[in-house]
Formats: C-alpha cells, structure tokens, sequence
C-alpha cells in the first residue's frame, strides 16, 4: 500500500501543526470567543461538548479560574485510512496538544455526549456548559436534555450555530440548533431564558422559580 494512498489533506493539516505551521483550526469566531471568554472567566466547572482541534478549548483554559476543570467531551473517532490503521486520531492529538500548558486541569472524556453525561457526576455542578457537537435537531434537543441537569444553580448553557445572523449567512430557522433555541425562547422546553448572543451563539439560563 502506497503512502499516497493512506494519506490525505487532514494528515498533511496534523503534519503541518505539528510543524509549527498553523494553529488549532476552529468554527467558532472571535466575536464569539470574546463572548465565551467572559461567561468563563473565574469559572470552577466547565463542559465542553464537541471539541475539534481544541481552539475554544483554549479560551476556556485560558479564561476559568486557576483551580478550575475542564471537561472535554468528544468521541474522536479516527476519521481517514491512516488514522483508522494506527487506531488514533489525528484531531485529539492536535486538540491535546493546543491545550497541553493546562493538562492537569483538563479530563478528555472521549465517549458519545449522552454517554458522557451519565457517567460524569456532574448532576448539578457545572458552571457552563457550550454544545457544538452534532447539529442535526434530534442530536442538539439529545444534548440539551441530557446535559441541562448538570448546571448549577443560576449556570449558563451555550449552543454554537444557533442564531442567524450576518456573520452565518448559511443557518437557517430549519436547522437543529436553531430551532431549538426558538423553542426554547418560546418556552417549550420548560422555564429557561435566552439571556446572551454572540454571532451564532445562543446563551440560555433556567429560570428562578417565582416565590
């Protein structure tokens, strides 16, 4: 088997991180980065879900409090030939690396999100939560109810490509993020409040009870 053939753009892109080349490659703009750095600052429990290369990894490391932990959570399945060869994956390598300075601070939690959600014991501890894994409606409504249980009291959650907006001219109302916070500024899924936004990202609080 040729090299050539076991390999391609994503193994060159690893290659060329490695080489000081580029950084952590991220969806998530700076807007949006600003945004998240400021909900996490001094923050103690943080949940990442959805990890990529660990570009908005590092805000969090970088924003949360110096004692603070950071709950990765990602699958990370090996994505081309090579990678499935090797049984490693090439974005957790790259995702470790970018947030190495901070590695006893940091869990990888490499499970599918509801799997990591029932075996974290984080019912009602953490301090935010940003979901930017699967976008289908189905799988972002899955996200939200399995990891909603584990904020804190008065905690945020945030969502990725969630809300239109002239940065994201490509989301539409249709898209699973989207409608879901739609409905959920609408109250269908119970008491919580759309109380921030960023380009794309939508920031949720559940709601006191009244007394």
């Amino acid at each position: 088997m040729s090299l050539k053939r076991i390999t391609d753009n994503h193994t060159t892109r690893t290659l060329r991180f490695f080489a000081g080349l580029r950084r952590a490659y991220t969806s998530v703009s700076a807007v949006e980065h600003k945004l998240l750095m400021r909900l996490a600052s001094r923050k103690q429990c943080i949940v990442e879900v959805g990890v990529f290369e660990g570009g908005t990894s590092e805000v969090f490391c970088r924003a949360m409090a110096p004692e603070g932990r950071l709950y990765l959570v990602d699958p990370f399945f090996p994505e081309t030939r090579l990678e499935k060869l090797l049984n490693v994956s090439f974005t957790r390598l790259v995702a470790t690396k970018t947030v190495s300075p901070w590695e006893a601070q940091i869990e990888f939690v490499r499970q599918a999100s509801n799997v990591a959600a029932v075996n974290l014991s984080l019912r009602g501890k953490a301090d935010l939560i940003f979901i930017d894994a699967r976008h289908d409606y189905d799988s972002v409504l899955e996200d939200f109810c399995c990891w909603s249980p584990m904020l804190a009291d008065g905690a945020l959650i945030a969502f990725h490509d969630s809300h239109m907006c002239t940065a994201r001219p490509e989301l539409q109302p249709t898209d699973g993020p989207v409608r879901l916070m739609a409905e959920i500024g609408k109250g269908q899924h119970g008491s919580w409040q759309i109380v921030d936004h960023a380009d794309s990202v939508t920031v949720v609080r559940r709601q006191a009870p009244i007394e």
